[in-house]
């Protein structure tokens, strides 16, 4: 496809003799109007950057056929100045692939047959990027299937035989006669000679004619003086998220850098969304979630491998959507790792893991006592209120559905009467546990890999001690841990055996694990305890099998997003396979983080209200639940939009907080923060 024409130049041309004559065919009346579509960017778009970066990916072809003695970046500069200088010749309006490839055989060193093959190398690359845009492909079936006349057009050096087979590659099937390429009419849209060419072979009057098109001037400007009712859509314009994902990987291979910013919005336009909110769950799940998670999922999978491991456990609920990813990548990475879904939680393992109401109890027991009601706590250890009533009035502990002091909290969990029953709760929830563990594969031996978003690590040390309480048959099994990112390490635990995608001190400043946790949300309840459901077969307890506070929020269209992409990724590891995995393990932290710092810190309108309103259960025991990022009023917005802070605030998130019905403060104070950012 040649590069874009400046708008003004098309409009210069749709006012030229030639056009005024292309726009009078010999018509016949015709009851219905003629749909026409432009091809490329309306109906197709290709998994990368930009129209010219597949010849980045066409040069990694042809040097791996022997064609080529320069890089592939070179390449890709001489096959742009070998089209421009044949588009600058006199009288030429329109030029074909082989002339292209002819002009290139003396650069290249090609004869008659390697300059054919470089041709037929360039359609399937182009074949193997393409990717349909959803919400115009989903028009033209729409038509299609009501009968409507419809008439595909597009300014290509494909003839259209080539054009078709790029259609057909993105599931686009329209009879050959409606498929008009500037390529073999020679006659392009930028003049309005095509169009003029449609009319004509369509026995329609331009006034007949619909078109919809992504270019200001052959699809808006020139169209329209033709007297064709013309639209602009442009769905493939990037979002800030997809630039974002660009501009930070500046420092990483081309093609690369190009394939993760256009599988971003390949993933994007493959599906149609029904409402506001879920485009933008949509949106912010193959722009931001899903490239920051895959490549902490394709660094997992590496770490594994490395490690000889064959076995992943993904810990509930944060590994249900990473477990997927994980699927995805390795469908086309092959290789032999078994991914499993590890059904536990801080309730399900701190309390089992429990041999006394020590130091490190006590640090789950009571961390949040200060902010959960006094129920909430309780519940962690199994305790039930009319049963300590005495303890509780010892320790000045009455209201349960209020938080308390954690001084008392700690006094009356050591408390003589309540210890005990402590130690016996943690007892019997164990040897459940361990049945569940040992079915999963975690007793036996060797080294079993979890799988977290992490923070603190206080999971896998529950974990350990659980496995190291199991019955002894003299093969000790050693946890090891892979996390997102980890805040804190507990005592005890070798720095081998906990490894974290993202270590960076600054990295590590500016996250919100909130969002993270939100990015990776399950479609269940949290694990309570296990039972044995049968003898010797044992499951998990579940809060609610099926959550359906985020399922009505919209988890699945989120999830759907983060697939899309990671989907996206599968295909573009396929697409340069000559890059090592540690390049696109690179490239995707660089790349996701900047998204995702783009997202966190200054989310527009629509981001904030769809996941500010997202609904988070503080604390362990998952009792008090509130929005995300709730709304705030004007003085609670001035304070923590000028990074004041306020005591009373009960969200997590509150740059979306500002944002949320912030009106012009709102806007005015992420103006201010940005103006701040660029100062220091």
């Amino acid at each position: 496809m040649p590069p874009p024409r400046r708008p003004d130049a098309a409009v210069r041309a749709a006012s030229s003799p030639q056009l005024q004559h292309a726009a009078a065919p010999a018509t016949r009346p015709v009851a219905r109007p003629l749909h026409s579509f432009d091809v490329f960017d309306t109906l197709i778009t290709r998994c990368l950057w930009r129209p010219e970066d597949v010849f980045l990916l066409l040069g990694q072809r042809l040097h791996r056929a022997g064609l080529l003695g320069c890089t592939p970046e070179e390449f890709a500069r001489l096959r742009i100045d070998a089209e421009a200088a044949l588009r600058r010749a006199p009288e030429v309006e329109e030029v074909e692939l082989a002339a292209i490839h002819a002009a290139l055989a003396a650069p290249c060193g090609w004869g008659t047959a390697e300059a054919r093959a470089a041709a037929a190398a360039e359609i399937a690359a182009e074949e193997a990027a393409i990717r349909p845009v959803a919400p115009n492909t989903t028009l033209l079936a729409r038509l299609l299937a009501e009968g409507a006349e419809v008439a595909l057009v597009s300014d290509t050096y494909l003839d259209r035989a080539g054009l078709l087979r790029l259609l057909r590659a993105a599931g686009i099937g329209v009879p050959p006669g409606r498929v008009f390429a500037s390529g073999a009419h020679g006659a392009t849209k930028r003049t309005g000679r095509l169009f003029g060419v449609v009319a004509a072979a369509s026995g329609v009057a331009p006034d007949h004619i619909r078109h919809r098109g992504d270019h200001p001037g052959s699809d808006l400007a020139v169209p329209r003086l033709m007297g064709i009712a013309a639209e602009l859509t442009t769905p493939t314009a990037p979002t800030r998220h997809e630039a974002a994902l660009r501009a930070a990987t500046a420092a990483h291979p081309p093609l690369l850098r190009s394939l993760l910013a256009g599988g971003a919005r390949a993933a994007r336009l493959s599906a149609v969304q029904d409402s506001a909110h879920a485009r933008v769950l949509w949106h912010v799940g193959t722009g931001v979630a899903g490239p920051l998670l895959a490549g902490f999922v394709l660094w997992i999978l590496h770490e594994a491998r490395a490690a000889g491991a064959t076995r992943l456990h993904f810990v509930a609920r944060d590994g249900q959507i990473l477990l997927r990813i994980a699927r995805i990548l390795l469908a086309r990475l092959g290789w032999p790792i078994e991914c499993r879904y590890l059904l536990g939680s801080r309730q399900a393992w701190h309390l089992p893991a429990l041999g006394e109401v020590d130091a490190a109890a006590l640090s789950w027991l009571a961390a949040d006592a200060e902010r959960e009601p006094l129920a909430s706590v309780l519940a962690r250890a199994e305790l039930e209120p009319g049963r300590i009533a005495g303890a509780l009035a010892r320790h000045g502990l009455g209201a349960l559905d209020r938080p308390s002091p954690a001084a008392r909290i700690r006094a009356l969990l050591l408390d003589a009467e309540v210890a005990p029953l402590i130690r016996a709760a943690a007892a019997t929830r164990r040897r459940d546990a361990l049945g569940y563990l040992r079915q999963e594969g975690l007793l036996g031996g060797g080294t079993a890999l979890m799988v977290d978003l992490g923070w603190h690590g206080r999971l896998q040390r529950s974990l350990q001690r659980l496995v190291d309480l199991g019955p002894g048959d003299g093969a000790a099994t050693q946890v090891s841990g892979l996390y997102f990112a980890l805040r804190s390490r507990p005592e005890g635990i070798a720095p081998e055996r906990m490894r974290a995608f993202l270590d960076a001190p600054e990295a590590l400043r500016l996250l919100n694990p909130v969002l993270l946790e939100l990015f990776c949300a399950a479609d269940h309840g949290t694990v309570r305890r296990y039972r044995e459901a049968a003898p010797g077969r044992f499951e998990a307890e579940l809060a609610a099998p099926v959550d359906r506070q985020v399922m009505e929020w919209g988890l699945p269209t989120l999830q759907g997003g983060i697939l899309a992409f990671a989907r996206e990724l599968a295909e573009a590891i396929g697409l340069a396979e000559e890059a090592a995995i540690e390049a696109w393990i690179a490239l995707l932290r660089d790349g996701g983080l900047a998204a995702y710092q783009g997202f966190r810190r200054e989310p527009d309108l629509a981001e904030a209200e769809a996941f500010g309103a997202f609904p988070h259960a503080d604390g362990q025991a998952h009792q008090v639940w509130t929005d995300c990022a709730p709304r705030v009023d004007a003085v609670q917005r001035l304070r923590l939009g000028l990074g004041f802070g306020d005591r009373g605030y009960g969200g997590h998130w509150p740059e979306a907080s500002v944002r949320r019905g912030g009106g012009r403060l709102g806007a005015a104070l992420f103006a201010l923060k940005r103006l701040r950012r660029r100062l220091a």
